[in-house]
Order: structure tokens, then C-alpha cells, then sequence
């Protein structure tokens, strides 16, 4: 073994004929293999068969001499062939043996769990003993059981990695103009050659002013990328985007690796038209679904037909689009005010500079301190690119760069300045962006029924040219449907949610069928499976976060470059295509000239929380946007992150587990359910699979059955609760000083681990864990955790208040029944009080002394304008009082107020 790769040498002469040549015709195509182990045998149709029970992903080349083998991974994939053999043999069903497994995660197991998991599993067929260090070189055929033995698998074609290698082997025919007639176009370098019907960005819910760039941009853009944190609202901002291209005519296809995230848009969009069949889920386990587009029309055909054609109310529609235009106009004014204040501020400092220089007569004075002063106005008009993303419809006053304005004189840098100016005031922003949300989704909730009604139904004689187009495929034979039909199902049929892997087998290969296609949990999905979907759609979508967990590439990169070099590919310039070091979004983010939003409003968990993955692994860029009232926190507790000391045993168990940690989490879950009542949801999150069982163990029995189901009790590893969320997460890290050195790399290796499972708490994570040994800072992403909820946090400007006027204000609010919250911080500011009242409202009240807020001609100076617009995208309302507004009625100001919150 060398840096954790385990490499292995077997002589050419040792292996069969039919294995070397088998190994020959994969030279350069398919330098992919797997090490069985250990093996089962069985039977199968009354004829012995040997399954391995486990895989393990591996690569390979072969010298003159030796094939060497390597194992990049200490990750093992529970063969499913093997559980459905085993469970004949056992009294496990399939089901129950899968799920004892897999626990809904989508990786291997370490090689440590995966033995514990066997030895509870099959015990009782184990022959001798199974460690994997002293491996056995014969299994006797008769005698049924697990042996402790490898052998060398090469792949064949699953019905899943078949139907994408088939799509890709079509899309090679492709010419370059049927590419460009996709969404694959801007993927591949290509320039698009399509006609783009222009869609308004609507939503069905409140969407802030980066919820609402993503939408216009999927509605725009033939390619657009989307980083979403966790709990920044991406599937609200997904949802939109698909009834944007609907309401419009068109259709959508959200395709993703995690049902999970099908269901949040099925349940979203499907529940505005719940008995309205516009919705098509291809696959979903769970619930036995299996749909293709065949499958569907033979349910058109066999629907009743419509007896009239519904019309929806085209006025309705109208005003939709409207009130999206006039928003996205107020947006982009808004916009255009905010570059331009900042250009004005770095004009007036560069004017200084000037007459700094004039009057000290040095030129070298001058250019450093105008560099130094420039320099702060760029990376403010860098902020306000970064949050909105840059528009094509620039003004040329965005397009002068410093360079031009270096070699101005001072005359005329005085005239462009006034010109700006002139500009500035010319925009004035006066819409009610929030208003025309609401209004917008008001119309939409009203119009999307009944246009759906219209849609899924088919008139007598669309359902008569249909059957007659499947009778004619039908006597043609087995084969695709053509490209017509196809496209008439989805006039009727406009949304559909696909697994990325399932979509080949139920989805004809058509360019440019969709209109759009989303691709959710993009990080969770690899290249070369989804090529074939933005082959299928006109725009694409690509979702995703690069600091939560990823896939697990199933090549190394070797293997890429032979692929590579097989298909006379050039070696340079083809990293960003790399199958083993590139997940889907990783490779979105870096076509050129696409338009990129981060979302940035974390509403899910408490502030402690936000602040700590938001510090710990996203540059500091998020924002609290929950509101500090609501949270169900347990008795005797505060929002954010807590420790329990919980010692780890000086001997440690084997497999990972720390049974001290499993009754502490199972005393505290008794605790607030049994004794406090808690009436909020619970998740436990483990970083192992062993841990697991000691927890349910720890637990079952101990709390009633019904008082787990009403608080939603779920035990997961991380993986397996990434898109989920609870009010409060109990972690258990295991992990203490005497640990296998293989469990502390496990979270070493990749701290998003504890990014995922601590955002997953929308309360409290409460972690219960050895704190001694985190401090140690062995592992420092788990030292950091436990300062964070140990050590006192830096005091934030809540409590203070900047003038006497706001304290008199404070007490009337207090006075009145109100709940008021100084200082409160959002966005980057702090607002001078933070109410909430009923029905989610949020209010932004400030108290402004007219010396400090209003300009010399008697306006309210734009800076605060344009932060009340920015406050108002991200859901707020804002009332502004003068000074001596409260001073003259101090009760008729705090009407208003009350108005605001009712």
C-alpha cells in the first residue's frame, strides 16, 4: 500500500485465456475493474453459482509481464445479485437485507462495517473466518456460504450504464448542427442554433432578488448554474423555474441522482393542481412507479376526451407576463442605481486624488493612493455583480474601466461625473417589487389549474391520430417513438421527473424535446450520464454545491486519459471533461460566459448555525434570513450548536462505535420526549453505519413507538440525511484519541461531512461527543465545530442603540405588545429593529434623523433606497420614520407599525 492505494501485481501467466483476452478487447476503452470479495456460493436454477458479496471499484494496466491492479478506495459495494441469492437462503427478505445495507445511502461501506454488517447478516454462512488477511485460494462448489476469498471482476453492461452508453454512442453520430440545437450546444462549445420563445420569470412563492436572477436566467440563458447551500430555498427557486416554462406552453424535465429532491418538486408543483395529471414521475422505488413515455401514451389514448376544449383565462395570462416584465424591469433599475452610485462614489475619490496630486505636485503619491482608493469601489461594484450576476444589457457606463478613466483629465473626469449623476436621478424606484411578487403568485395559484386542466386533455381527434401513430410503431416493431408522438405526449404531459441513470430506457433520445431541463444535486451526478439529457432539452439548468457531499467517481484518472486518448482526444485542455475528478456541477461551473448565482439566504437553521458553515465552508458569505422567533428550541436550551461532553472509552469498541455516545443521545431523545414533551422533529446523524445500530439499539424499546413517529425520529449516516432536515440534530462523532487511525482520515478526508450534517438542524445541532479529544485538534474541522459551540460568541450589535430616538422607540414598541429586535443583523447590515408578526411577515423599521438620511435638495439619499430594495427581495417589508415624525405623533407612527405586522 502507498498513500492509501493498495496496488497489486499478478503474473500474465497465472490468469485464464479467456480472462487475458477478455482483458485485451478492453485495452484503452474500459480500463475499469472490480475485486470481488469475499465470495459466495450458492445456486441458481439448480446450477451452482459464485457471487461476491462485496465490490470494490478498481483500475488496472497491463505490462509485458504482470497485470497491476489498483484500489484507490477503502469503499465497498454490497453486490445486490448476491443479496438476492442470499436472501433465498435465509429467512431475510430482499428487502429487509437491502435496506440492512444500504440505509437509503448511496455509497459503499468501509471494509470494517462492511464485515460487521455480514457477520449480523449471514452469520451462520460464513465459512471459517472472513478478515481479508489471509485469504483462502479454494472454495468447495457443494458446500453453500461465504468464503474468504478475492477475485477480479471486469464489468458488464447493467440495464441503467446500458441505456446511457447507448444514448452517448447515438449522440457521436450527431452532426454538429443537430448539437446545436440542444442544450448540449453552450456544454460543448458550440453556438446555439435555436429560436428561443421569451419567458417570463414568475414564482409561486416569495423568492429574493438571487431566487429570482436563477429563474430569469433558466428562462434566458440556454445554460445557467446555480450554487444552492444548504437551506438557501433552491428547490422554491426550481419549482418557479419549471412554472415559469409551463405557464408559458413549454415543458420541463427536473432530472436528479436523489429522489428526495424529485419529491420536493413533485409535491410543490403537483399540489397546485393536485387532481390534474400534468406531472409524469418515471421511477421511484419507493412507491413502485415505473413510467416511460410509451407507458403514458397508452394512458392518453385510453383517457377520456375532452368534450369541450377549456380555454383559461388568456387576460389572466397577460397580466402574469405583464407584472413579470414590469418586475424584472424595476430588478434590473435597481441594478443599473446601485453600479452607478458606486461608480459615482469612485469618480468623486479619483477627483480628489487628482487635486491631492495638483496641489502635492507627486505623481507617485497620487497613483498609489488613487490605486488604493479605486481599488475599495471595485470590489464594492464587484459585490453588487456577484449578487445579481452581471446583465447582458449593461449600460456603456458600466463598460469604462479604470484604465480609461486613469487617462482622463481632471475636466473631464468632472463632466463624466455629472453625466453619471444625471443618470442616477433619472432612476427613480418607486415599484413595489414584493407587491408585484405577491400579486404575481396570486394570479399564478389561480391560472395554473385551470391551464393544466386544458392541457392533460386530449380532443377526440388528437386521441384518434395517436392511436393510429402507435398501431403504426406497434406493427413497425420494438423500437423508440418517433420524434411526433413524443412530442405530443408532452404537449399534454409538461412536466416530468426523471432519474438521471433511468431516463435512456423511458425517454426517446430527441434534440431539443424540452424546453427545459433541470438537473437537481448535480454535485451527486456524474458528466457523462447527463450528456444525453441536455441532448433531450433546448435549455439547461445545473443545481448544485460543491461543498456538500459529492459523487464517488468510478475511474481513476489514468483510466480517463486512456478513455481519452482511445477516442483521439487531445490530452490538454480536456481536465475540465475528467469523468474521475469532476462531478456534474463541478464541470457547469467552468463552461465559459455562463451565468452563475449563489444563493446566499440561508432560512433554514439559527443564526450559531448559519454562522458556523457559512464561516467553516463558505468563505463567510451566507446570511440568517430565519427569523430568531418560531424555532421549536427543547426546554432549557438556546438556538444554534451545543456539546455534550461525552468521554470516549480509552478502548474503543470495534466497528466504530461509541456506545457511551448512543446512551447519551438515547437519554436525552427519552428526555425531551418522554419528560418535556417536545413537540418538535428529531434526527440523529452518525458519521458510521456501525453506530447506527448501537444508537437504535440504545433507543428502541426505551420510548414509545408513537411519540418517535409524531417527532419524525430518523437515524442516518450523513450521507444518507443529506435533504433532509429537522428542528434539532443529535451528532455523534464516535471519534475520540484512541480511534483507528482509518476512522479519523474517514472525517479528515472530507469535512463536508460536517457541513451537511450540522445545516440539517433547523433549531439546534446538538453534538455528543468526546470534547477533550476535539480540542486536541487531531481533526481540526471537528476542533473548529466544538469551539463554535463552546466558546463565547463575539458580541453582535443586537441590544444597543445608536440614538436616543431609537431607545424611545424600543420601549413604545415594548409598551404596545410588540416584540422588537435592535440591531438586528441582515444582509451584511444591521437594521435598527427586526419585527415579525403573523403569517411569516417580516418588518424593517428605522428611525432616520434627517441629517444623516436626506440629501441637500430635501430626497432620501439612494444609498438607504437601494438598501430598502435589497431588504424587500429578500421578503421584508421596510417602514422609514423622520425623527421628527415620532416626535410630532409618536402613536399614529406606531399604527402603522402595527398595520405592517397585521
Amino acid at each position: 500500500m502507498e498513500d492509501g492505494v493498495v496496488r497489486l501485481l499478478i503474473d500474465l501467466d497465472q490468469l485464464n485465456g479467456e480472462f487475458r483476452q477478455a482483458l485485451l478487447r478492453r485495452e484503452a476503452n474500459e480500463n475499469a475493474l472490480a475485486l470481488g470479495w469475499p465470495l459466495a456460493v450458492g445456486r441458481r436454477g439448480g446450477v451452482p453459482v459464485v457471487w461476491p458479496v462485496g465490490l470494490l471499484s478498481a483500475s488496472w494496466r497491463r505490462t509485458e509481464t504482470h497485470l497491476e491492479i489498483h484500489i484507490e478506495a477503502d469503499d465497498v459495494l454490497v453486490n445486490s445479485d448476491w443479496i438476492h441469492g442470499a436472501a433465498r437462503a435465509t429467512s431475510w427478505s430482499r428487502t429487509e437485507l437491502g435496506e440492512l445495507f444500504s440505509d437509503g445511502d448511496t455509497v459503499g461501506h468501509r471494509a470494517e462495517d462492511f464485515l460487521l454488517k455480514l457477520r449480523e447478516a449471514v452469520s451462520t454462512q460464513i465459512r471459517g473466518k472472513v478478515t481479508g488477511e489471509a485469504l483462502v485460494t479454494q472454495v468447495d462448489m457443494n458446500a453453500h456460504g461465504v468464503y474468504d476469498v478475492a477475485a477480479l471482476f471486469l464489468p458488464g453492461e447493467s440495464s441503467f450504464t446500458a441505456g446511457a452508453s447507448k444514448d452517448l454512442d447515438r449522440l457521436a453520430t450527431w452532426p454538429e448542427e443537430r448539437l446545436a440545437r440542444s442544450a448540449l450546444a453552450p456544454v460543448l462549445g458550440l453556438k446555439p442554433d435555436l429560436e428561443l420563445n421569451t419567458t417570463a420569470a414568475i414564482n409561486l412563492g416569495p423568492l429574493n432578488g438571487e431566487q429570482l436572477q436563477a429563474v430569469r436566467n433558466a428562462v434566458e440563458a440556454p445554460l445557467s448554474v446555480v450554487t444552492g447551500p444548504p437551506g438557501t430555498g433552491k428547490s422554491q427557486a426550481i419549482v418557479s423555474m419549471a412554472a415559469s416554462v409551463i405557464l408559458n406552453g413549454g415543458s420541463v424535465m427536473v432530472a436528479s441522482k436523489n429522489h428526495q429532491a424529485l419529491d420536493a418538486v413533485e409535491e410543490r408543483l403537483g399540489s397546485m393542481a393536485p387532481d390534474v395529471p400534468f406531472v409524469v414521475r418515471t421511477l421511484d422505488p419507493a412507491r413502485e412507479i415505473d413510467r416511460s413515455f410509451a407507458d403514458i401514451l397508452g394512458e392518453l389514448i385510453v383517457a377520456e376526451s375532452a368534450v369541450s376544449q377549456l380555454l383559461p383565462d388568456g387576460l389572466i395570462r397577460d397580466k402574469i407576463r405583464a407584472l413579470a416584465a414590469e418586475r424584472a424591469g424595476a430588478l434590473d433599475a435597481s441594478l443599473e442605481k446601485a453600479r452607478l452610485e458606486c461608480e459615482i462614489a469612485d469618480i468623486l475619490d479619483r477627483i480628489e486624488a487628482r487635486e491631492q496630486h495638483r496641489a502635492a505636485n507627486s505623481e507617485e503619491a497620487s497613483v498609489t493612493k488613487r490605486a488604493k482608493q479605486s481599488n475599495f469601489w471595485e470590489r464594492v461594484l464587484e459585490m453588487v455583480t456577484a449578487l445579481f450576476g452581471k446583465r447582458s444589457d449593461a449600460s456603456p457606463s458600466e463598460e469604462v474601466s479604470p484604465t480609461t478613466l486613469s487617462e482622463m483629465s481632471l475636466s473631464e473626469l468632472k463632466v463624466y461625473l455629472e453625466q453619471l449623476r444625471a443618470k442616477s436621478r433619472a432612476l427613480v424606484l418607486e415599484t413595489d417589487t414584493i407587491a408585484l411578487a405577491a400579486e404575481i403568485q396570486a394570479l399564478v395559484v389561480k391560472y395554473l389549474p385551470e391551464e393544466m386542466k386544458r392541457r392533460v386533455k386530449l380532443s377526440e381527434d388528437r386521441r384518434l391520430a395517436l392511436t393510429d401513430a402507435k398501431d403504426e410503431s406497434d406493427f413497425q416493431g420494438k423500437g423508440p417513438l418517433p420524434s411526433e408522438i413524443a412530442h405530443k405526449i408532452l404537449e399534454h404531459r409538461p412536466l416530468w421527473l426523471v432519474s438521471v441513470l433511468g431516463a435512456p430506457k423511458r425517454i426517446p433520445l430527441d434534440d431539443g424535446m424540452f424546453d427545459l431541463v433541470i438537473f437537481d444535486e448535480a454535485s451527486q451526478c456524474d458528466i457523462a450520464s447527463a450528456m444525453p439529457l441536455f441532448a433531450r432539452a433546448k435549455r439547461a439548468v445545473v443545481v448544485g454545491d460543491d461543498r456538500q457531499l459529492s459523487f464517488i467517481p468510478q475511474l481513476g484518472r489514468a483510466q480517463d486519459r486512456n478513455l481519452m486518448q482511445a477516442q483521439g482526444l487531445p490530452s490538454k485542455g480536456m481536465a475540465r471533461f475528467s469523468q474521475s475528478r469532476r462531478s456534474l456541477f463541478d464541470f457547469a461551473l467552468r463552461v465559459p460566459d455562463v451565468p452563475r448565482v449563489t444563493l446566499r439566504h440561508q432560512y433554514r437553521s439559527a443564526g450559531q448555525i448559519v454562522d458556523y458553515i457559512s464561516g467553516e465552508f463558505y468563505g463567510g458569505e451566507l446570511i440568517v434570513a430565519q427569523p430568531p422567533v418560531g424555532v421549536k428550541v427543547p426546554n432549557n436550551a438556546k438556538p444554534g450548536i451545543a456539546w455534550t461532553h461525552v468521554p470516549a472509552p480509552a478502548i474503543p469498541s470495534k466497528g466504530n462505535i461509541n456506545k457511551a455516545e448512543a446512551q447519551a443521545i438515547a437519554r436525552e431523545v427519552k428526555t425531551l420526549l418522554v419528560d418535556q414533551g417536545y413537540d418538535g422533529s428529531i434526527g440523529v446523524i452518525t458519521p458510521f453505519r456501525a453506530q447506527i445500530e448501537a444508537i437504535s439499539a440504545a433507543v428502541e424499546g426505551n420510548i414509545p413507538q408513537r411519540l418517535l413517529e409524531k417527532a419524525e425520529f430518523r437515524i442516518g449516516t450523513v450521507d444518507g440525511f443529506q435533504g433532509q432536515e429537522r428542528d434539532l440534530i443529535l451528532f455523534s462523532p464516535v471519534l475520540g484519541a484512541s480511534s483507528a487511525v482509518t476512522s479519523l482520515s474517514f472525517v479528515q478526508k472530507d469535512p463536508r461531512r460536517l457541513n451537511v450534517a450540522i445545516s440539517r438542524a433547523r433549531a439546534v445541532a446538538h453534538v455528543f461527543g468526546d470534547l477533550d479529544f476535539a480540542r486536541s485538534g487531531k481533526v481540526r474541522a471537528l476542533a473548529r465545530l466544538a469551539a463554535t459551540a463552546t466558546e463565547p460568541r463575539k458580541r453582535s450589535g443586537e441590544g444597543r442603540f445608536d440614538s436616543e430616538w431609537e431607545s424611545r422607540v424600543f420601549y413604545a414598541l415594548k409598551d404596545r405588545g410588540m416584540e422588537p429586535f435592535p440591531q438586528h443583523e441582515i444582509a451584511g447590515r444591521y437594521l435598527d429593529f427586526a419585527l415579525f408578526g403573523k403569517n411569516g411577515v417580516k418588518l424593517d423599521l428605522e428611525v432616520d434623523g434627517r441629517r444623516w438620511h436626506q440629501t441637500a435638495d430635501g430626497r432620501r439619499k439612494t444609498s438607504d433606497l437601494w438598501r430598502d430594495e435589497q431588504l424587500k427581495s429578500l421578503g421584508w417589508r421596510v417602514r422609514r420614520f423622520w425623527v421628527d415624525e415620532l416626535s410630532q405623533d409618536m402613536d399614529a407612527c406606531l399604527d402603522l407599525v402595527e398595520q405592517d405586522l397585521s
